[in-house]
């Protein structure tokens, strides 16, 4: 049998909320928060924060993105804070943290949140 280190899938459908594959690979399932709340989308932003402190020693540059999550979550605490704004920083934190699947699901969350109360 031949080895595998990652995920194979042949045939049908998959539909998860997390997958990770690969040396040190994590997955983390993040529900996504609902559509109608902007506490909702403070509650990811803090969760997204969250999984950046704790896996920061497997981003490039941890710093840099804990900053950047720092300014979407001040700008998000605002009482009329600016999608784009909000938004381009969460597509800058995602850049820098590709590899780790539990970050991406998080940023997709709130990136889902601040997309539908807006």
């Amino acid at each position: 049998m031949e080895k595998n280190d990652g995920i194979r899938i042949s045939g049908g459908h998959v539909s998860v909320g997390a997958m990770a594959a690969g040396d040190g690979a994590t997955a983390t399932n993040i529900s996504a928060v609902s559509a109608g709340s902007l506490a909702d989308a403070r509650t990811g932003m803090a969760q997204l924060l969250e999984l950046l402190r704790t896996h920061s020693e497997r981003l490039d540059r941890p710093e840099e993105a804990i900053a950047v999550a720092e300014l979407a979550e001040r700008e998000l605490s605002k009482e009329k804070p600016d999608k784009t704004s909000v938004l381009r920083l969460l597509e800058l934190i995602a850049s820098g943290a590709k590899s780790i699947a539990s970050i991406g699901g998080a940023v997709t969350a709130v990136q889902q949140a601040v997309s539908a109360i807006f």
